[in-house]
């Protein structure tokens, strides 16, 4: 029997670190939403929100943390079970907050309709294998009134960054792409062509734009090794070369991302620039 190659440098893929090498950038995104757009603190009393596809929990954190109104509740949903892992631990913190977290698919939601007034997915649409039946679903399961809130990623400096390291270290242009490195974009335009499949009118859809700094901490190469490790994974598996050239791939990245205009280092932190395109979806009828 043949065993999985992996190079020594790499890290062992656990909830925690994917934590780590998501930073607390969705938490804060999500936060001046609920706060600027959404204006959480003056829904009615009882509202009832739909964290759509939850991962470790930043929408759910962020209302708990913009003063909601008295008796919300909280409906947080995902397939990943190593996510939800995380947000367990958080709410064993918390039992006071009123949330219920399930597993359920955000492209096939088992709520009925008209059960939100509010729908926040913050950067999962990218990951769903129907993001046109996901967009049909938060109309369906919002009140009439209800706003959705979906959130796409703009920029992202750190994955041209490790996208620039694979083809220095793996043959040039013409080697394959790591898979989640070539997986296509889903963006603004891509977002608002499946809304409208999904029965989102134009009257109904408006776009914002939303900066914040992601948290790379104080070891830059911890993080960049962390990303490698998870993103960097070419297609037909990790190879002898990938260990061998592991450093110099790394330390490319760290280059990269420090000498990069959206980089900065605050308080010991290294942080990088990532903007958003946020879809607010008020349902008419």
């Amino acid at each position: 029997m043949t065993s999985t190659f992996t190079p020594k440098q790499a890290i062992a893929f656990d909830g925690a670190l994917l934590k780590e090498l998501q930073g607390d950038v969705s938490d804060k995104i999500a936060l001046s939403l609920l706060k600027e757009e959404v204006g959480l603190s003056r829904m009615p009393p009882s509202s009832v929100i739909h964290d759509n596809g939850c991962g470790y929990g930043a929408v759910t954190m962020a209302v708990m943390a913009a003063d909601p109104p008295a008796g919300v509740r909280i409906h947080a949903t995902d397939v990943n079970d190593m996510y939800l892992a995380e947000l367990q631990a958080t709410l064993a913190r918390h039992p006071a907050w009123p949330v219920e977290v399930e597993t359920m698919d955000a492209c096939a939601l088992a709520f009925p309709d008209r059960s939100f007034d509010l729908s926040v997915a913050t950067f999962v649409f990218l990951g769903l294998r129907d993001p046109v039946a996901a967009a049909a679903q938060v109309r369906r399961t919002l009140k009439p009134g209800g706003t959705g809130v979906v959130a796409v990623w703009k920029d992202m400096p750190w994955h041209q960054a490790l996208e620039n390291a694979h083809v220095r270290i793996r043959g040039g242009a013409d080697e394959p792409m790591a898979p989640f490195l070539a997986a296509p974009r889903y963006q603004k335009d891509e977002l608002a062509r499946d809304a409208a499949a999904a029965g989102w009118s134009p009257d109904e859809l408006r776009f914002v734009e939303k900066a914040e700094w992601l948290n790379l901490g104080a070891d830059l190469k911890r993080w960049v090794t962390i990303a490698w490790s998870f993103l960097a994974a070419p297609a037909g598996g990790w190879k002898q070369r990938d260990e061998d050239r592991w450093d110099e791939a790394v330390d490319s990245v760290v280059e990269e991302l420090a000498q990069g205009p959206w980089h900065k280092v605050e308080d010991g932190v290294h942080k990088i620039r990532m903007v958003s395109d946020v879809a607010i979806m008020k349902k008419q009828g």
